[in-house]
């Protein structure tokens, strides 16, 4: 224990001296006890008011606190219970605090600012740094899915370097990400780094202008000056195991055959030649063996069970003196789940936070961050990788005995998927990203006008990302042991990727220089805020290419040891800009009416000088009612506020300098005497009116908190109207006009729905508990489209019934921006019989190309005919409309358990291709098992004998043509609810983490994604109801799954 004391003594004497700032001695100390409930309370923040000199209360709930300033007031904090200020007129204070049930004194990061909660006029949500660091994630991400109401979120694979979650607020689209003011990825960050995590959704977006237009998230990190004086050091370690959510499980050997022979290939002629089909007990045998071969899953060969990935973070925080800090190293090491394990990611996150109090008026920030990750895999792409592996054969092998040789499918064509996953056959790529950020402000509080504060600071991110492709031809063989033994067995099927070298090169560079002006004043019961604000962003992006064919050697892959002969280089550089003007009021009286007001000017050079500037004002208001007369003496409100907002946003993202003339140069070139000449287009015409898309976002909720925590609630109804999309007018020009019409701020759309959060707190015994259920819907509209609608008045009747037909069929403006359109089915033909009677004409052709399976479309307008007309609204796409998840929380003494269960609706998923209904049918892909299992059986007469839920194997491959057609045979609308993340901690004992010269030990085990519930009927279990596409928008059959896992983790206070 004193081997531990002494070095936490000699690091924070490191810590100071690094700073370069003594402690200052102090002139008075105040001690004291700290209660709750009756109860001493421990890990009290008390700060002395004004510096950031301050102490811990102990496990006792004593404080003792040597003061600066004779006259200073002491702030004490503690995370669920209200701030109090008091003043330190004599030596003892001791101090009672009281729950915060509503929450009313937290701390909310707002644009340019923070404030409290009880001081909100927008619809903002927040997550705490505890709420993201005890729960498994390789991306942060993912950590906010379900926990904030009106956040849709959907994890579409887990796949190293692509295992992000796509966040939208209310369905918006992509949101602006801002880490410390500055816009970066959220996904690298590391989540030990984050102090809050802030979700703009209204009108309080509009402070950050062109770029607010899909709402806000701000990201803010730890600092060390909100903390009391001296060094905390954390270290929070994690291993986590992670395995694949759903797998689909593929037919064995003898189930392949069966269908070979149903589609009339016949079982021999598909398989090796060592193998035989048994017809009579429909078996798959060894020639060799005399046994049954039950074959091999390539999905199963390729994935493997269970992957680790690791996490390592220590940080320091604290103050001395004047001083604070937050210092973070962290570490992550990811692998996939290809059993090759050619597919790795690690990341390297630094982080250094440092603030100082130079004196009374003058204080600085220097803020460090840097990311360094690298993804070094095998050389495939992902969606050709699935293509081939879905025509993996169970009776060919997928790894051969001689694992030197690259396997084969099986297929017509040289495919092997699980040599293209392994950089001994396909060569590697390695990617690697360096971000650095930097920030240095100067705050100066004058002295003579009390509240009246400055801050001048400079932003700087710069980002290279590099990689590295080196590319090898390799050869596929077939197997065939009766041949012979060893390399006899194997024979030459043909090749698969050429041998080239191509290295990318991508700079970026961002500055960011701002200027800040707050002022402060409060007099009677009238508080009054403004800041302003100036700045400016400038950009420049510098890339560079350059790929050679056949290398000399792969032992020397470098370009200056290539062959010349097939050459490319390439070279673009880009700049752009920004300036910005902001300003803020905020006014209330006696704390119980607010009024937020603000307005943003924008330019960009995106636009030309007359379109260039965008104005975008908001306005917000907030009523307490809690804090009325008539309201005071209820002992069942603890708080009840009415909100409004107003405000107007931007997107100037949609247009890169379209007012100017531009060329292009076209891929190709024009011989001229022998020489080659570059081919050059015109960009099309230029339109210098152009301007920017501008979002109006009107919202209106209602918090409240009831019976001391017992009941919580925030609801909130929202409309969002975007104007000005940039569209091609819809009008006719001569083929001799020689270009296409410039794009124009034409389209209009809009969004509605609402937000709805609950909150519940209370106490069995010894047992704390919280949970709170939310839940958001949020749906669009075209609301004016520039398209083409046909009349129907003014014609004849004919023509009316006719345009009419194809206005609801086509036309958008007025209906939802999600249909899905397709044919409405009532199963499938079971009898030729029914064919030859069916009295409604599905083929065109009198039902003359049907046969028995084909599906049985409906007939909407009841003219005996199956054509476009009788299309209908089969499903919605999109991100769900619905989404809805839970927070349970339980803690008995040192043990905690938190779960949260996340969900959504509103959304659909169509099964096509390997993964539909018509995948036995396929004569190069393999079929699923749920598809063998559910196709019906024919009989000798050709009619269904068997009938099941899917049509039966067709003998023309795969989907028959006229079944292609989009229907809602193969289409679901989804739901699901799952078990997203649950953690189990232990805290040990005061009294033995005192022994080991220790702070605090906490122990927790954590697991995601274990526990999934949806209604994908035949098709659960083979796949996840997040993920409703596969990869470059394929069947959902084409896409890396996600994950499930298990995490051990260890956290060390010292």
């Amino acid at each position: 224990m004193k081997i531990m004391t002494n070095t936490r003594t000699y690091l924070s004497f490191l810590f100071s001296f690094f700073i370069g700032f003594g402690i200052i001695f102090a002139q008075k100390t105040v001690s004291g006890t700290i209660l709750a409930n009756g109860l001493p309370l421990p890990g009290v923040s008390v700060i002395e008011q004004g510096t950031v000199n301050g102490v811990t209360s102990d496990f006792d709930g004593n404080y003792t606190i040597s003061l600066q300033n004779d006259e200073s007031s002491l702030i004490f904090s503690y995370l669920g219970y209200i701030t109090q200020t008091l003043p330190s007129s004599s030596s003892t204070l001791n101090v009672i605090m009281s729950e915060d049930v509503a929450q009313l004194e937290e701390v909310v990061v707002t644009g340019y600012g923070a404030t409290t909660k009880k001081s909100l006029t927008g619809a903002i949500g927040t997550i705490d740094s505890e709420s993201l660091s005890l729960k498994p994630a390789n991306n942060t991400s993912t950590l906010l899915m379900g926990q904030i109401a009106g956040l849709s979120s959907r994890q579409t694979g887990s796949l190293p370097g692509a295992d992000f979650a796509n966040l939208s607020i209310r369905n918006f689209g992509g949101a602006l990400i801002l880490v410390d003011g500055v816009q970066t990825p959220l996904g690298q960050i590391d989540p030990n780094d984050i102090q809050s995590i802030s979700v703009l959704k209204d009108a309080a977006a509009s402070i950050y202008g062109a770029r607010a237009g899909n709402g806000v998230i701000l990201v803010t990190t730890k600092r060390g000056s909100d903390v009391s004086e001296g060094a905390n050091f954390t270290y929070h370690g994690t291993t986590t195991w992670s395995s694949l959510v759903q797998m689909p499980e593929t037919v064995d050997a003898h189930q392949y055959a069966q269908l070979m022979e149903e589609t009339g290939l016949g079982a021999e002629n598909e398989i090796p030649g060592y193998l035989d089909y048994d017809t009579t007990r429909k078996r798959v045998v060894n020639n060799l063996t005399g046994e049954d071969f039950d074959g091999a899953d390539w999905y199963r060969a390729l994935y493997k069970d269970w992957t680790p990935i690791t996490q390592h973070n220590l940080s320091a925080r604290g103050s001395s003196g004047k001083i604070g800090y937050f210092i973070s190293l962290g570490f992550t090491d990811t692998e996939s789940n290809l059993r090759g394990a050619d597919y790795t990611q690690n990341r390297y996150n630094i982080r250094t936070n440092l603030d100082a109090k130079f004196n009374d008026n003058l204080s600085a920030a220097v803020d460090l961050s840097y990311r360094q990750v690298t993804l070094d895999r095998a050389n495939f792409g992902l969606g050709e990788m699935y293509n081939r592996l879905g025509t993996g054969r169970p009776t060919n092998l997928p790894i051969y005995p001689d694992q030197s040789y690259a396997s084969h499918t099986g297929a017509a064509t040289p495919f092997s998927p699980i040599a293209d996953t392994q950089k001994k056959f396909s060569g590697t790529r390695v990617d690697r990203d360096n971000n650095l950020q930097a920030r240095i402000s100067l705050k100066y509080d004058f002295p003579f006008v009390e509240g009246l504060s400055t801050t001048v600071s400079l932003n700087m991110e710069t980002q290279t990302e590099w990689n590295k492709t080196i590319s090898k031809r390799y050869n596929i063989h077939t197997y065939d042991p009766s041949l012979g033994d060893g390399d006899a067995a194997y024979q030459f099927f043909g090749t698969r990727m050429n041998n080239y070298i191509q290295v990318n090169s991508d700079r970026d560079m961002e500055l960011l220089p701002r200027l800040t002006i707050n002022y402060n004043k409060i007099w009677g019961k009238h508080n009054l805020k403004t800041t302003l604000v100036a700045e400016s962003t400038s950009f420049e992006r510098e890339y560079l290419m350059g790929s050679r064919t056949d290398p000399l050697s792969f032992e020397a892959p470098y370009l200056n040891y290539s062959s010349e002969a097939e050459r490319d280089n390439a070279e673009i550089f880009s700049e752009s800009a920004r300036q910005s003007y902001v300003g803020r009021f905020n006014y209330s009286f006696d704390e119980r009416y607010l009024f937020e007001f603000t307005m943003r000017a924008d330019a960009t050079a995106r636009y030309s000088v007359d379109g260039r500037w965008g104005y975008f004002p908001s306005a917000s208001f907030a009523w307490r009612i809690s804090e009325e007369n008539f309201m005071t003496g209820s002992s069942s409100w603890n708080n009840l506020k009415l909100r409004m907002s107003y405000g107007v946003m931007g997107n100037d993202g949609v247009s890169n300098f379209d007012f100017l003339t531009g060329y292009n140069i076209a891929n190709g070139f024009y011989l001229f005497n022998g020489q080659p000449y570059p081919i050059i287009s015109s960009a099309g015409l230029a339109n210098a009116l152009i301007t920017w898309e501008s979002m109006k976002i009107a919202n209106i909720g209602l918090d409240g908190t009831l019976w001391d925590g017992g009941l919580g609630f925030e609801i909130d109804v929202f409309y969002r109207l975007r104007e000005d999309i940039l569209a091609l007018p819809d009008s006719d020009i001569p083929f001799h006009f020689g270009a296409s019409l410039p794009r124009t701020n034409l389209n209009s759309r809009d969004n509605r729905g609402f937000d709805l959060m609950l909150s519940h707190k209370g106490k069995i015994g010894q047992v704390k508990y919280g949970i709170s259920p939310m839940v958001s819907y949020s749906r669009g509209k075209y609301v004016k489209w520039e398209e083409n609608i046909l009349p129907t008045s003014g014609v004849d009747e004919a023509t009316a019934i006719a345009n009419a037909d194809y206005n609801r069929r086509y036309v958008l403006t007025g209906n939802w921006d999600d249909r899905q359109w397709g044919y409405q089915t009532n199963g499938f033909f079971t009898k030729q019989a029914d064919i030859d009677s069916h009295p409604v004409d599905i083929d065109g052709a009198g039902n003359s190309t049907l046969i028995v399976g084909n599906l049985i479309k409906v007939d909407q307008n009841g003219d005996n005919l199956i054509d476009w007309r009788d299309q209908v609204v089969i499903g919605q796409g999109g991100m769900p409309k619905w989404n809805y998840s839970t927070n349970m929380n339980f803690e008995y003494k040192n043990w905690s358990l938190n779960m949260l269960w996340q969900g959504a609706s509103g959304y659909s998923i169509t099964f096509a291709g390997n993964s539909g209904p018509w995948s036995a049918s396929g004569h190069q892909a393999v079929a699923k098992d749920f598809a063998f299992e559910n196709r019906s059986i024919l009989g000798a007469n050709g009619d269904i004998e068997v009938l099941r839920k899917f049509p039966p194997v067709f003998t023309t491959g795969g989907t028959p043509q006229i079944d292609q057609q989009a229907s809602d045979f193969n289409r679901v609308d989804a739901m699901y609810l799952r078990l997203k993340t649950i953690n189990l901690a232990y805290d040990l004992g005061n009294e033995f983490v005192d022994r080991l010269g220790l702070d605090s030990v906490q122990l927790y085990l954590a697991a995601s994604n274990i526990l999934t519930f949806d209604n994908l009927g035949v098709y659960s279990g083979s796949y996840d109801p997040e993920i409703v596409t596969g990869v470059n928008n394929n069947d959902v059959d084409r896409s890396y799954p996600n994950n499930k896992t298990i995490t051990t983790g260890i956290r060390i206070g010292f």
